[in-house]
């Protein structure tokens, strides 16, 4: 009996690498093999997911580039396992974030997803090779996938726009799988996760033509901890031309401190916790035991990691061969970072979802005097438990917070924390990764600036304009926006624009020393404006004292 069409392609989804011929199939050819993937004629896109950008890398090793690629035809109709992680986030009891969609949680799982548009609805397009524009997902460098960020909209847009690009999502190693330190530990060892995105960004330029890109034309973006990682590459660059600009939303390279490696060693450190759990102890030998253990034996001890209070499973910096041979700080204030064009931005509110709804759960709320104690111990948080910030500093930091402008909740002590943790995670970090790039020697830099300020429809009016409330409009993942909204559009445009032209579009003005302006965009209110809201307060989180009593300057 003859299996009906779609019986046929369900069964053509289960058989892993064997392909069921189809003429309307896209098929490319990489150094990875040959790959065939999937034609939505609706969408006008074709799509390959799945495709090894690395061969399967053993624990704590940079990866290493596929030798000898299959000779057969692979799939590349589903997601390739996602890299094993941390519990994701979660607010007011769920899971926060579009679903990770790899089969497995695993550490093979050096994967990327390609969305281009259809050589067969858009053939006007198919003799050029089109801008490429490459997304380093967030999730605090503990969590995440390329398989949550979709880019069938954003490709979708860029040839309605006559700007056609195409896009690519990445995995990467995460938490102390992909960012372990210790004295134990070889440098090359330390920051595999970034190293992880070099190698993704060097299969790229190998690769590009293959399918359809301009490797001469590629855009490094990513939001929170993906942005964190864009500031990374720009500090800390490829001896390989590997991008020509960069988006950075939500996000620097301040996002977290960055300690010396040998700060995990530490009585309940990362490296310290870890291989008490794993029996591997912490001494000569420790770092192959847990290397080789298998990894069925290996995880459930090593996943309660996550747990821990206070640990952390941050970049460190290393010796040569780490990535990060200096600090983040040093590299800033310096200006000592690529000269390419940058569009940069923060949304209004990203310490309400940071926050989350601790202070709003208190019943009753503390009193004013109480209420500058809880705010005092936020602030003395900021820094690591091993650094400590000065009571005067912490009185002033209090002072400068005793009113806010965003009143979103009945709590006065939320307001303040909320807006506390955006200036000095996000607002502050990112006008002094703008203003060290316009005072630096370096000739002329290109940047751009954005404030977000839109919460979807039907989410919490406490959360406001929140972290990552951005990436509802580029239609990525999260819950869709409704198509031709105009902010949607608007802010899809000019994406799609900085990645065709290195510019965001010519009613979005550059930032200078002279006009430090930024773009704010919220529904019916698109316009540009000074970039003055909480200056005060900024300005001193980045005095360089303070700067130092948090722990930016190492620890």
């Amino acid at each position: 009996m003859l299996l009906s069409f779609r019986s046929s392609i369900i069964l053509a989804l289960s058989l892993g690498s064997t392909i069921v011929s189809a003429s309307t199939a896209p098929v490319i050819n990489t150094s990875s093999g040959t790959y065939v993937g999937s034609h939505n004629a609706q969408d006008g896109t074709d799509v390959f997911k799945g495709i090894r950008y690395a061969a399967p890398p053993k624990r704590f090793t940079q990866a290493k580039p596929i030798l000898k690629a299959p000779k057969e035809k692979q799939n590349a109709l589903e997601f390739g396992d996602d890299c094993a992680q941390a519990p994701p986030l979660v607010v007011a009891g769920a899971p926060f974030g579009p679903p990770i969609q790899g089969k497995n949680s695993t550490e093979d799982c050096l994967y990327l997803n390609i969305w281009r548009p259809s050589q067969k609805s858009s053939g006007k397009f198919s003799a050029k090779k089109l801008p490429i524009l490459v997304y380093i997902h967030g999730g605090g460098l503990s969590t995440g996938a390329g398989s949550e960020w979709d880019g069938t909209s954003l490709v979708r847009r860029s040839v309605a726009t006559n700007e056609p690009i195409i896009y690519i999502a990445i995995n990467y190693r995460l938490g102390f799988l992909g960012f372990i330190g210790g004295a134990q530990v070889p440098a090359t060892s330390s920051n595999v996760g970034y190293q992880d995105q070099r190698t993704a960004l060097r299969w790229i330029q190998d690769n590009a033509a293959a399918f359809g890109g301009d490797g001469q034309r590629v855009t490094i973006s990513g939001e929170s901890a993906g942005a964190l990682s864009v500031h990374t590459h720009l500090f800390y660059p490829d001896s390989r031309r590997t991008f020509r600009a960069a988006i950075a939303a939500s996000g620097s390279a301040l996002v977290v401190n960055t300690p010396d490696c040998t700060y995990h060693d530490r009585p309940g450190g990362t490296y310290d916790v870890l291989g008490n759990l794993t029996g591997c102890g912490t001494g000569k030998g420790s770092f192959e035991c847990m290397q080789n253990m298998p990894f069925d034996k290996f995880w459930p001890l090593a996943n309660r990691v996550y747990v821990t209070p206070n640990l952390s499973t941050s970049p460190c910096k290393g010796g040569k061969g780490s990535l990060i041979e200096d600090f983040p700080i040093n590299k800033l204030l310096s200006g000592d970072f690529l000269n390419v064009p940058v569009m940069t931005g923060t949304t209004r509110n990203e310490g309400n979802l940071i926050i989350n709804t601790t202070f709003l759960a208190l019943n009753p709320q503390p009193p004013a005097p109480v209420e500058d104690i809880y705010l005092g111990a936020l602030v003395s948080g900021q820094a690591t438990n091993f650094h400590n910030v000065s009571q005067e500093t912490v009185s002033k930091i209090v002072s400068l917070y005793a009113d806010v402008p965003d009143k979103l909740s009945n709590s006065s002590l939320y307001n303040r924390a909320a807006q506390l943790e955006t200036d000095y995670g996000f607002l502050a970090p990112q006008r002094l990764f703008l203003d060290s790039a316009l005072s630096s020697k370096t000739p002329k830099r290109n940047l751009w600036a954005y404030e977000f300020d839109q919460q979807p429809p039907n989410l919490p009016s406490f959360l406001g304009a929140f972290h990552s409330v951005d990436l509802y409009y580029l239609n990525m993942g999260f819950p869709p926006i409704e198509e031709g909204d105009k902010l949607l559009t608007t802010f899809q445009d000019h994406w799609i624009s900085f990645v065709n032209c290195g510019e965001p579009g010519k009613s979005w003005p550059r930032y200078t020393a002279e006009k430090k302006q930024v773009l704010r965009l919220a529904e019916g209110n698109i316009g540009v404006q000074a970039d003055t809201r909480q200056r005060e307060q900024t300005d001193y989180l980045n005095q360089v004292e303070v700067l130092r009593e948090f722990g930016r300057f190492g620890f």
